[in-house]
């Protein structure tokens, strides 16, 4: 399987490697019911994407790796989200967080417990 990519005007970013998981995008159905006196009203909008947050997780993450995508939830950007699934999706950047782990066994700082949410606006 190919990285994924997010990417934007001011930047690009392949993951460092791809999540241990991920949410997968998938279509829902956005309805309402109202009850009223004779019974109950109801509407739907169909299905679609938009409005999920997707949330990739990593166990371990390099920290430069981290930071370059800490630069792009910075840039506060609408991102184009390639989790090469088949479709490509529009998406807000709205949380990254991660454990700062630094060990004498490795030769650099890591992340652990990497959370990276998206939310999306929108199909390519």
């Amino acid at each position: 399987m190919q990285k994924m990519t997010l990417s934007g005007e001011t930047g690009q970013c392949t993951v460092w490697r791809n999540p241990n998981s991920f949410t997968l995008p998938k279509k829902e159905k956005h309805a309402s019911n109202v009850n009223t006196y004779g019974g109950t009203a109801y509407f739907s909008w169909g299905t679609f994407t938009a409005g999920q947050k997707i949330k990739l997780e990593w166990d371990w993450y390099d920290s430069t790796s981290f930071d370059a995508l800490q630069t792009l939830l910075e840039n506060d950007e609408q991102m184009v989200w390639d989790p090469q699934t088949g479709t490509t999706y529009n998406v807000e950047m709205m949380q990254l967080d991660g454990k700062y782990v630094e060990s004498s066994l490795v030769d650099a700082p890591w992340r652990r417990s990497v959370v990276l949410e998206l939310l999306i606006q929108s199909e390519v």
